[in-house]
Formats: C-alpha cells, sequence, structure tokens
C-alpha cells in the first residue's frame, strides 16, 4: 500500500473527520443543509486530486432519474469513475 500525504486547513480536518464519524455509526447524526454537503463535496474532489483513479470499493451510488439533492448529481459527475454506480434494483 502506497502513501499519500495530504494537507488539510483546520476546517477541512473537522470536516473530513465529521464526515468519517457520520459513516461509520448511525449515532451520529449529521447537518444536512446544502453548506455542509457542499464542504464535504469539495473536500472529496479535493483528496480525489491525490489519486484521481482511485476506486472507492466500499460504496456504491445509486443512480435516479430524479435527485432529492442537489449534491447527487455532482458526486455522480465527479465520481462515476471511481465508485460503482448502481440502481434500487439492485440495493
Amino acid at each position: 500500500m502506497s502513501t499519500v500525504n495530504v494537507t488539510l486547513t483546520e476546517e477541512e480536518l473537522r470536516t473530513a473527520i465529521s464526515g468519517l464519524l457520520f459513516s461509520c455509526s448511525v449515532n451520529v447524526v449529521s447537518n444536512t443543509n446544502l453548506e455542509y454537503q457542499t464542504e464535504l463535496l469539495q473536500l472529496a474532489k479535493k483528496l480525489k486530486e491525490l489519486k484521481p483513479d482511485v476506486k472507492l470499493g466500499d460504496i456504491q451510488f445509486v443512480k435516479e432519474d430524479d435527485y432529492e439533492d442537489e449534491t447527487s448529481p455532482l458526486i455522480l459527475e465527479a465520481f462515476e469513475n471511481n465508485i460503482e454506480v448502481t440502481s434500487f434494483d439492485w440495493v
């Protein structure tokens, strides 16, 4: 396994830790406003720049015709080559 070094602002560090904790426990709740979602997406895109072909094998993106949020289509656009895209039929 190779090592990747990254420099984060204090805000990016808080965002990364918060997103990771939210992802690993149903007892951690999250702010769901667009501003926070945008921060998470921007940080994910910054981290992807370190290795643009990184494969995200532990998560899948559920593709829909209409999304209930503004962030989902942006995630698909930025990460469709890195993440498995599926549908509700397969979830």
